[in-house]
């Protein structure tokens, strides 16, 4: 793997960094130098005795994001936690995750020395391209990808598209509050966020990796671009039958 992001220089001699920077390195076999490693971090998260991580490298399948999650295991923090519970809590949760094939980060790798403690994790998409080793499926009640008698294919098409419709409205309206918070908080008030580095929040990262996970709305994409197409092609004839009708047609 090689390093996605190398142009963002941080000179800082942070010793929870430092050994984050090694511990990736390790993982995944990187031959850059862990100080560079160590710059390329962008910190999301920081407490008295934890800090989270992010990293984009390239690797044999593509751009690949990754979450690193720090912590110092005999300190405690801010919230009374001491890291070494933050630790097995955190990694207790993204095990939990995959075991139940739920959205968010993947355990990739964990260790610990007498001082620290760190996780590595990546989209479920990136997880199952770098692993080979398939999720465990959850069994549903019909199966989803059992075509659904014909009688009531109809009614189905209906509920769900009625469905899909609220569901996109709140999610619109959810995408517009995050873009004006954005907004606001970008510098100066007509500044374009677009163009800009967003430091990400924890929640933030965990969605941005939701997203770059090839199946996490495959199939919302390929539903909206087959709405869309089919609209635009029903348009485009209904104007093609208005152009040719007879004149004097009332």
């Amino acid at each position: 793997m090689d390093q996605g992001n190398g142009g963002n220089r941080r000179e800082e001699h942070d010793p929870l960094r430092g050994g984050a920077a090694m511990f990736v390195s390790q993982v995944l076999g990187l031959t850059d130098p862990t100080t560079d490693l160590a710059n390329d971090l962008s910190p999301i998260k920081r407490d008295v005795n934890a800090s989270v991580y992010t990293i984009q490298l390239e690797s044999s399948v593509g751009p690949a994001a990754f979450l690193v999650y720090a912590y110092v295991l005999d300190d405690r923090g801010g919230e009374g936690h001491t890291g070494r519970e933050l630790f097995d809590a955190g990694l207790a949760t993204l095990q939990q995750a995959a075991q139940r094939s739920s959205p968010g980060p993947r355990a990739v790798a964990h260790a610990e020395t007498e001082t620290y403690g760190f996780i590595l994790a990546t989209t479920p998409g990136t997880y199952r391209a770098l692993t080979g080793v398939p999720e465990p499926s959850i069994p549903h009640e019909p199966s989803p990808g059992a075509p659904p008698p014909f009688e009531d294919a109809a009614q189905i098409r209906s509920d769900a598209a009625q469905d899909l419709l609220a569901t996109l409205r709140r999610a619109n309206a959810h995408a517009t509050d995050w873009l004006a918070a954005v907004q606001r908080s970008s510098n100066g008030e007509d500044g374009d966020p677009s163009k800009e580095s967003i430091a990400f929040s924890e929640e933030e990262t965990e969605l941005a990796l939701f997203l770059l996970d090839d199946e996490s709305i495959g199939n919302l994409l390929r539903a909206l671009n087959l709405l869309v197409s089919t609209a635009q092609r029903q348009a485009a004839a209904a104007l093609s039958d208005e152009d040719s009708e007879p004149e004097g047609w009332d």
